[in-house]
């Protein structure tokens, strides 16, 4: 029977995905002032620790202060504007050295000194600290903005998701393989996006994943900046082998990681970023648009403290599932994403199993009204 329901199924005209304009508007108006997860506070245990975050020509540093805080600045030297700190995350000890002309800045971002201050007035070190960012943690992840913007705080966004999430520890999660950046991508960062906001596609582009948890797939609403993915393992046995080796690791798992839910449970806040809860780990990712028709997708993986034997396998098998997953998903990327390039195609039709792409292209079009406008 067709739908009976009512609702307007049109998505982004084709050409915002490829408007230099759009991605100047989306920069100031959406990924500067909105919230983005960019570690976990155990990636930085100790003083002098940093971790970096890099979006659209501005740059993060996030480091923890000789006081045990951690704090963000902009990793730019008030000086000549050199990057302060390369890389993903690393330690300095005792002070932050610019590489250029080697000013040096405490680890709570104030400036110590100038090399050769002699050639130099006195220069106030409040006054020329480091540029502060919002930051915020939430359980143990790190949020950061570069803007302050319409979003409340990260903890009132996830307010409506404590209950489902508090049997997870995530407080004590201990960094896994690290941070990874996947291959630059030749697509729009909205239509990787949209890929991640529906699993209408998943019986045709995904048989591993509905052959893990298809059949039972939970998908909410875009509600007050989130929005929740869940997918319970199928009440019958997987079929591919991959997924019997991990379904039987996970029966394996011990107290208390044995009540964690056997289901993939996502979590994304607007504009990009996503986090994600297995039973024998958590995570998050982030679509990163590195230029109209270039993005890229990066992030990290975490291990519960006191993992066992069979958390530490089924982790490994897990990120072989999601690397499956991935190139599955470049590649139907890639095809829908085509069609804005052709002036016979305008916007996709959703049905309504794809209720949460037109939410999140609502929010876009209440930022940016000028996607509802001719081409710009």
């Amino acid at each position: 029977m067709p739908s009976s329901e009512s609702w307007n199924r049109e998505g982004l005209p084709g050409w915002s995905y490829r408007s230099e304009r759009i991605l100047e508007l989306e920069k100031e108006r959406v990924f500067l002032t909105h919230w983005h997860v960019v570690g976990h506070a155990n990636d930085i245990p100790e003083p002098g620790d940093w971790l970096s975050f890099d979006l659209l020509g501005e740059r993060a540093l996030v480091i923890r202060g000789k006081d045990g805080t951690i704090r963000a600045f902009q990793n730019t030297c008030r000086h000549r504007g050199s990057r302060l700190v390369e890389g993903d995350k690393g330690h300095c000890r005792g002070a932050l050295l610019c590489p250029f002309h080697a000013w040096v800045y405490t680890l709570e971002g104030q400036l110590k000194t100038p090399s050769q201050p002699d050639k130099f007035p006195a220069l106030d070190p409040s006054e020329w600290s480091l540029q502060a960012l919002d930051l915020e943690e939430w359980r143990g992840f790190l949020f950061l903005r570069f803007e302050p913007g319409p979003q409340g705080s990260v903890a009132s966004l996830m307010a409506r998701h404590e209950k489902e999430l508090e049997i997870y520890p995530l407080e004590t999660l201990q960094p896994a393989s690290g941070f990874y950046t996947s291959p630059i991508q030749e697509v729009n960062w909205k239509a990787m996006v949209d890929v991640d906001n529906e699993c209408y596609h998943c019986p045709s582009a995904h048989p591993g994943l509905t052959d893990l948890y298809g059949k039972g797939y939970e998908e909410g609403p875009w509600l007050d900046g989130t929005h929740r993915i869940r997918g319970p393992f199928n009440q019958t046995p997987s079929r591919q082998e991959l997924n019997q080796r991990y379904r039987a690791l996970v029966e394996q798992h011990p107290s208390p990681f044995s009540a964690l839910p056997q289901a993939w449970l996502y979590i994304g806040l607007f504009p990009s970023s996503v986090l994600v809860f297995y039973p024998e780990s958590a995570g998050f990712y982030r679509s990163i648009p590195l230029s109209t028709t270039q993005s890229i997708m990066n992030g990290a993986d975490y291990s519960y403290a006191n993992e066992s034997e069979s958390m530490k396998q089924a982790r490994d098998i897990a990120t072989d599932i999601n690397d499956i997953v991935l190139k599955e998903d470049k590649h139907i990327c890639a095809l829908h994403y085509q069609a804005t390039a052709s002036k016979y195609w305008h916007q996709g039709y959703f049905g309504d199993s794809e209720k949460a792409l037109r939410e999140h292209h609502d929010k876009l079009r209440s930022l940016i009204p000028e996607l509802e406008g001719n081409r710009i």
